[in-house]
């Protein structure tokens, strides 16, 4: 999680944290780049070298990964469980198929929906 501090700025963020702007932006709906506030929270998706070693409470650190940012209330970790579906993992945490498919495009180890598999930490 990358907490802002006074006289962050969107662009600056993204650089620090190795992504573009434009995917800071993607990644984070809503985020007003405008009205920062200072201990607003933006989740961090961990970069896939470290992914594996992932053993947190199912929220991602910023300590341990830099690159990538999510929305901090859409952050929350789901382990896939076999026979899982992306229809039902998006309704049950109050995402359409689209945007749990938008939300995972960049992590790690996602290679779509025909491709779930049990253990599979997945952002929703």
């Amino acid at each position: 999680m990358y907490e802002v501090r006074r006289g962050d700025y969107c662009y600056k963020i993204a650089q620090v944290n190795g992504i573009s702007y434009e995917k800071l932006l993607r990644q984070n709906p809503g985020l007003s780049c405008v009205n920062l506030q200072v201990g607003q929270s933006i989740c961090l998706i961990p970069q896939s070298s470290n992914w594996n070693d992932w053993k947190g409470s199912g929220s991602w650190n910023n300590d341990d990964y830099d690159t990538g940012a999510r929305n901090l209330d859409s952050c929350k970790l789901y382990s896939v469980k076999e026979g899982d579906l992306c229809s039902h993992i998006a309704a049950a945490n109050g995402l359409t198929f689209s945007e749990l498919v938008e939300l995972n495009e960049d992590t790690p180890n996602w290679n779509g929906c025909k491709r779930l598999y049990a253990g599979q930490k997945i952002c929703t």
